[in-house]
């Protein structure tokens, strides 16, 4: 049986590296869908679809299965989700998610819903922060690949410079 995972991961945490773990350890193939894949360099969404993927495939290396899609944001209304995940996205079983909205746009569609475990109190908005502010322990909350990923792409200073600009000229 195949499930899909949805999230942002920006950037992939050790949350997502257990809920992605657990998942394999539940099912044949695990779809990770990389969401608002349309947004990049943004305080939010500082890392493009490419590079998220990337960091999954440094982690977790070539597990073939493990497989990927990008979906955009509807930028409108939520009840067409479902139909971008079934556009965007490889067939699936059963989706993952624990965000509300997620699971009631799918559920419209027909689509099964399940919630995962939670793996400890990690936040991709705190690594965010911590990388904003130039605190290193940022790195103590995802994967070393990842960090090192990070590093080799200009990352942190990226998120600075856009932390930086929001506030400096507003959103």
């Amino acid at each position: 049986m195949r499930a899909l995972l949805v999230g942002r991961f920006q950037p992939l945490h050790w949350g997502h590296v257990k809920a992605v773990e657990w998942l394999l350890s539940q099912h044949d193939e695990v779809v990770i869908a990389i969401g608002s894949a349309d947004k990049a360099f943004t305080p939010d969404n500082p890392f493009t679809p490419g590079e998220r993927i990337e960091m999954f495939r440094r982690h977790f290396g070539p597990d073939r299965r493990l497989l990927f899609c990008t979906v955009p944001d509807t930028n409108g209304p939520s009840s067409i989700w479902g139909a971008y995940l079934r556009h965007w996205c490889p067939p699936h079983h059963v989706v993952y998610s624990n965000n509300p909205w997620v699971a009631i746009s799918l559920r419209h569609w027909g689509v099964e819903v399940r919630g995962h475990p939670h793996f400890g109190d990690y936040s991709a908005t705190a690594v965010r922060q911590l990388m904003a502010k130039g605190d290193d322990s940022w790195r103590a909350l995802v994967p070393p690949a990842v960090a090192q990923y990070i590093d080799e792409i200009g990352g942190v200073e990226r998120v600075r410079l856009l932390h930086d600009n929001v506030y400096k000229w507003g959103r």
